[in-house]
């Protein structure tokens, strides 16, 4: 259980300390640390939802888990598109980090299913 949170906190810490090292070569969107911390946040969301479910419901909320970081992601980007600038730079970032929590998400989903 603790692995999820510390791998969560590193793919976060990974993420701003490239952002943070390579600012001056990739142009970044200035947004891009508000979407960092959304999705970190929604993963603990997330995280504590898979905590709550009992046994018989893991299927079920393994479910509910995509439906709600699709339906969140979707009211966030949108937001952000009309709120901000340079919305290409934006999109393509926005893309990539939800691609790579997505990614987490389902090798942690994977290890859950594995037999022991």
């Amino acid at each position: 259980m603790k692995s999820k949170w510390v791998a969560l906190i590193g793919i976060m810490v990974a993420l701003l300390s490239v952002e943070y090292l390579l600012a001056k070569s990739i142009d970044f969107h200035p947004a891009f640390k508000l979407m960092v911390f959304f999705f970190t946040a929604q993963g603990f969301v997330l995280f504590r939802i898979d905590h709550w479910a009992p046994k018989e419901w893991k299927v079920q909320m393994s479910m509910v888990k995509i439906v709600i970081r699709l339906l969140s992601s979707m009211v966030f980007i949108l937001v952000l598109i009309y709120s901000q600038n340079d919305q290409f730079n934006l999109v393509v970032q926005f893309i990539i980090l939800y691609l790579i929590y997505m990614i987490f998400e389902i090798v942690e989903a994977l290890t859950n299913l594995r037999r022991n």
